[in-house]
């Protein structure tokens, strides 16, 4: 027995789906800055304490430094001077005297000479039963200090810092002096201001982690309201808007472009809704014609000549009338969807010229003048069906709408640009009705929309093919004065031998 629904069909529960959509940690654009702003500025705290570190490091090694070296040199002038309160005392001599020693001396700074042999000749009083020693030193250098011999031991004192030079008499070592200073208040010092900054880095990362994740939150969240508007909006929810007013950064820029884009989709859906209404509503009288005679000539039509006549008739009438209508909506198609036309250079005179020598029996019927006003130059890059096309329905727009007097149409070379006019003699446009002339289906009568023979997308069309050969359409009309409609196009500037 198979089951009625495989697990693979299993709808997902809620809490699933909220799971699946929650972004991992690195696929999260907010938890991403956050990460990086933390890491960079944390980067760069950690190596400022680091060189506020060292700075301090080089500070105080540097004054112990300066303090060994003022007493090394002092006790030299004093040990090749002498003391005159010794006469012609020994350099042996004055360096044993502890108590002369201990003017060189000081709080964690001692003094120790000792003979070539490595004996004690003398210390301060300091030292106690402790000796420096004069070996196991590992040799030491900073920049600022004068060059000699430098070391750091461990002593029974503790670390200490050492300096030692050579005393000679008439040209002959008889004594070495070390002045050491003790390095225990100083690592003391670097530990603690250590401890200081590894206590406000951390806290300065926390502040930082919290400030990443309010910054990511502030700079993320208005995208997560544009991403949820988004979500919200569907085909019958075109209205919504983020309405943001007071920004003024990339953010309020991006909303106030997204509400104006939904304004376009919002404008165009209505326009599709209200073409593929007026499309339906001007198919389904043809249909409905065509189908009751094609019944009624089922019935009568081997019966009745007259009765199969009028039932053709009709049938080729509303026939034409759709093929008019679709071929109308394929045109708009075309040039709506941005396909790249088949272009050639053109001359608008002659496609003038033989779209008024082929309408102008029509216009005669209705006792109507047809006249064509060509001057200048006007050639330009375009199909010629499509051109053709355009000046046609202009033309038959014109007569349709023209009781009495005459239609013109004229070319004319204006700068860069060549133009078409199209002008009649009939009753003109309401003031009202001008901005929507150009709008598929509209009629500016809608009352007599059956009884003048018409798609209701003539000037839809030849807006539509304008825009696609990139110039302008434009009216101007007057009750009772009459309408002109004008064309420009980018003019084709052909040199001296013909060619574009």
């Amino acid at each position: 027995m198979r089951s009625s629904s495989r697990p693979s069909e299993v709808s997902a529960t809620p809490s699933a789906r909220n799971r699946a959509t929650t972004p991992p940690f690195f696929e999260s654009l907010r938890w991403r800055l956050s990460f990086w702003y933390v890491a960079a500025v944390a980067a760069l705290l950690f190596l400022f304490a680091a060189i506020v570190l060292l700075g301090a490091y080089r500070v105080l090694y540097l004054s112990a430094a300066q303090r060994i070296e003022g007493a090394s040199m002092a006790l030299q002038s004093y040990a090749r001077a002498g003391n005159p309160l010794f006469g012609s005392a020994s350099i042996i001599e004055l360096l044993s005297q502890q108590s002369q020693l201990d003017t060189f001396a000081g709080p964690g700074l001692y003094v120790e000479a000792f003979n070539p042999s490595g004996a004690r000749i003398g210390g301060s009083t300091n030292l106690a039963d402790a000796d420096l020693p004069t070996t196991g030193y590992k040799r030491w250098h900073m920049e600022g200090i004068a060059a000699g011999d430098w070391g750091k031991a461990n002593t029974a004192l503790g670390p200490v810092l050492a300096h030692w030079h050579t005393i000679s008499e008439n040209g002959k070592p008889v004594a070495t002096v070390y002045v050491a200073e003790s390095l225990a208040n100083v690592d003391q010092a670097l530990g603690s201001f250590a401890t200081f900054l590894l206590l406000s880095f951390i806290g300065a990362v926390i502040l930082i982690v919290l400030s990443g994740v309010w910054l990511s939150r502030t700079a993320i969240g208005p995208i997560n309201e544009i991403s949820q508007a988004v979500q919200e909006i569907g085909g019958t929810d075109l209205a919504k808007r983020l309405n943001w007013t007071g920004r003024r950064d990339e953010l309020g820029r991006l909303a106030a472009q997204f509400d104006d884009m939904l304004a376009r989709l919002e404008a165009a859906f209505s326009r599709e809704r209200r073409f593929i209404s007026d499309a339906s509503h001007e198919l389904k009288p043809p249909l409905t014609v065509i189908n009751a005679n094609a019944q009624m000539l089922e019935r009568w039509g081997d019966r009745d000549e007259h009765v199969r006549r009028e039932g053709l008739e009709a049938i080729r009438a509303e026939s034409a009338q759709m093929a008019r209508v679709i071929n109308a909506m394929l045109t708009l198609a075309k040039t709506d969807t941005g396909t790249a036309l088949e272009v050639e250079p053109l001359d608008l005179r002659a496609v003038v010229t033989d779209v008024a020598n082929t309408l102008r029996p029509r216009a005669a019927e209705k006792g109507l003048t047809l006249d064509a006003r060509c001057s200048g130059d006007t050639y330009v890059l375009g199909e010629p069906g499509l051109l053709r096309q355009l000046v046609v329905n202009l033309t038959e727009n014109a007569i349709k709408f023209t009781s009495s007097g005459g239609v013109t149409i004229s070319t004319s070379a204006q700068n860069s640009h060549a133009r078409i006019d199209v002008s009649d003699t009939g009753s003109g446009i309401p003031a009202d009705a001008l901005p929507h002339i150009f709008e598929r289906f509209y009629r500016a009568d809608p009352a007599h929309s059956r009884s003048i023979e018409g798609t209701g997308l003539g000037l839809a069309v030849v807006r539509s093919i304008v825009r696609a050969h990139g110039g302008d359409v434009s009216v101007k009309s007057a009750i009772g004065e009459g309408t002109t409609i004008s064309v420009t196009l980018p003019a084709l500037v052909l040199s001296s031998d013909g060619d574009a």
